[in-house]
């Protein structure tokens, strides 16, 4: 008799239990420990996603349609399949109408997400009309992670777009649309008793001052986004100096000291949304703060926009930095009026204001794939903040100091500010319609080389005068993770479309590109492996902050999936060992900050689903000469074995949490 051929494929049990199956005959070594029946089932074959196909399923579809119209006239189809929706079949009738429904499920859903111009810009959408509302009240919401990174359904975000850093993730998976998440652990700490325990808010703490917050945020916050000139604030809060009218001083004061104190916790901390709190309450006592406007206010709606964003209410933030545009145009921020007879100090705070209000919004666009609100560049004449020491110029100033040609506490501000000066239009060109083809993906990339190209020499990661000053450190790298991003967003639309093609129609099918869709996949892995590369280099020469650990992670998942998309679309290629090798320093990186990060806890659990095949094998480089090696991968995410809701139901491992 000829030897049976053994399985290419898991069988049910390690397929369901996500367990290395090692395929053999009559049963699998998982399944013969276990007691388990070992059931192979054959790989469902899916008619190939043509637009002849999809043609042919519709017009099948209009036929059935008048068929049943025909048979039974007085029946509305709609009401009829609505009422039949929740209920069970009988096994003869289910039999006959799954292949058909599967069919067309799978027409559908590929339709919406294969055929788009440009798979990786279209965008998920909510079931209901007010899909996209939002409530962060509480923390007890999983729905929300600050870095738009992990919100895979849409429902209770708010709306996420074409370039929000969940993208990659929703551009790939298919999964199971009734998916509950009101289930999900809350932002603020572990499920207790199969109930939520509402976050406890500590009280300020005794024998801790205020002080000690206030050092914290200048310390580690002020380095990296200097929006306060530090001796005119402590003055104020000495009592030195007079302070800011009516509610909005202590609205400042609760806004640093919610940052300070953010800066120096961590997850189970509670400290900070005490002082967040306090704002809260000045917010409700007293709705006229609103009814002013002036500078403080204004750096305090700043901060509380990146507080709350980065405590995981990022809408929140949103609405705070939107408030914050508005105040600053009533009050002229985006003018220079070099007429004006200020001091030099307040004509250079309005300044550091208006540009520190211009990156965050803009940055915040970035994340979330929203539009940047902001004036055109041709409206605003505000110069750029001097790149000057602090202590350099001070209330008694006379006169504006000269720049200098070193790094200082502003060189981020001003680099950082220029960068987006140069790359809002060509962001707003990326979420147009229509989308960009590669050839014009990779003009837009000309004005961010021309920016990088500019950057002082003083201002290079590697120079010696930014080496000694270990303050402006990670300002400096977070401005090069930030630039490997803005192209990692540029082209990665051509690595989710090439991604998905294969992963739909197999390597076999021999999908053709352009030289300009190749030139854009190569750069987009580029800036990926040099931003992880960048990471490791930072992790291993620096002191990691809570807030260099947050951007960390930011820039780190959303450039760690890109060599992981390569790797599992075309294993056998000759650069898939050092695709692995960039899976291992993501890995390491990632369960470095995952002992006291909650959010990277849930990044390593995606990368070890994605990658479970050559994470569980004892010889990972032998394994790549398999080229079926991540079919089974493939087809829980494109849908070739059913619909891939076992691997696809993220919700149940809890992958929005946040920080």
């Amino acid at each position: 008799m000829p030897r049976e051929e053994a399985p290419r494929f898991a069988c049910d049990e390690c397929r369901t239990r996500k367990f290395k199956c090692t395929k053999e005959l009559p049963a699998c070594a998982v399944c013969t420990r276990q007691g388990k029946k070992c059931i192979y089932s054959p790989r469902v074959e899916r008619t190939p996603l043509t637009r002849s196909n999809l043609t042919a399923a519709e017009d099948r579809i209009r036929k059935l349609e008048a068929a049943i119209s025909e048979l039974v006239p007085d029946v509305d189809l709609g009401n009829l399949l609505d009422s039949t929706s929740n209920r069970p079949l009988s096994r003869s009738r289910r039999n006959d109408s799954e292949p058909l429904r599967s069919e067309v499920a799978d027409i559908q859903s590929r339709d919406i997400i294969r055929e788009s111009a440009s798979p990786g810009a279209e965008e998920a959408l909510p079931q209901q009309a007010d899909g996209f509302d939002w409530a962060e009240e509480t923390t007890l919401s999983g729905l929300s992670d600050g870095m738009a990174a992990l919100s895979i359904k849409p429902e209770g975000t708010g709306y996420l777009g074409a370039t929000s850093s969940v993208m990659p993730l929703r551009a790939l998976l298919i999964g199971d649309p009734e998916t509950d998440t009101s289930r999900q652990p809350p932002l603020g700490g572990p499920l207790n008793d199969g109930d939520y325990e509402f976050p406890y808010i500590a009280p300020p703490l005794s024998g801790i001052s205020e002080q000690v917050f206030i050092d914290a945020y200048f310390l580690y916050y002020h380095t990296a986004y200097p929006f306060l000139h530090e001796a005119t604030f402590r003055a104020q809060y000495s009592g030195e100096l007079s302070r800011p009218k009516g509610k909005t001083w202590p609205i400042l004061l609760n806004s640093v000291l919610a940052i300070g104190s953010w800066c120096v916790g961590n997850d189970n901390s509670t400290i900070d949304r005490t002082f967040y709190q306090e704002v809260n309450a000045l917010w409700q006592d007293d709705a006229s703060v609103f009814e002013a406007g002036n500078l403080a206010l204004v750096q305090a709606l700043l901060l509380l926009s990146n507080y709350t964003q980065k405590t995981n209410k990022p809408n929140t933030g949103w609405n705070y930095l939107g408030l914050a545009v508005r105040m600053a145009l009533s009050l002229g921020l985006h003018k220079e009026f070099p007429e004006w007879k200020i001091s030099p100090l307040q004509r250079e705070m309005r300044r550091r204001v208006w540009w520190g209000l211009y990156i965050f919004d803009s940055g915040a666009s970035i994340t979330f794939g929203r539009p940047v609100l902001l004036p055109e560049a041709s409206i605003m004449d505000t110069n750029p903040v001097l790149n000057i020491h602090e202590e350099d110029l001070t209330a008694t100033t006379m006169s504006l100091p000269q720049e200098i040609a070193l790094p200082t506490v502003y060189s981020g501000l001003r680099a950082q500010s220029a960068l987006h000066l140069t790359t809002n239009q060509l962001y707003h060109r990326l979420i147009s319609t229509p989308v960009p083809t590669s050839s014009e993906l990779l003009s837009l990339r000309v004005p961010l080389d021309t920016w990088q190209n500019s950057i002082p020499a003083y201002f290079q990661v590697h120079s010696p005068e930014l080496q000694a000053n270990d303050a402006y450190i990670l300002a400096r790298y977070r401005l090069s993770w930030r630039t490997w991003n803005l192209r990692i967003i540029l082209f990665r639309p051509t690595v989710l479309r090439w991604a998905a093609k294969l992963w739909s129609l197999g390597p076999d099918n021999g999908l053709d590109g352009d030289e300009s869709d190749e030139k854009c996949r190569m750069l987009c892995l580029e800036s990926a492996r040099e931003t992880i590369a960048s990471i490791s280099e930072y992790m291993a020469g620096n002191l990691t902050s809570r807030l260099g650990s947050w951007y960390m992670l930011y820039f780190l998942f959303q450039a760690g999936l890109i060599p992981i998309i390569f790797l599992i679309t075309t294993p056998t290629s000759l650069h898939a060992p050092s695709w692995l090798d960039d899976l291992r320093v993501t890995k390491n990186l990632l369960s470095y900050v995952a002992v006291s990060n909650r959010l990277a806890e849930r990044c390593l659990e995606i990368i070890d689903r994605m990658c479970a095949p050559l994470l569980n094998a004892s010889e990972p480089e032998v394994m790549l000469q398999d080229p079926n090696l991540f079919s089974d991968v493939q087809s829980m995410f494109v849908g070739d074995q059913g619909d891939g809701s076992e691997f696809m139901d993220w919700t149940n491992f809890g992958l929005q949490w946040g920080l």
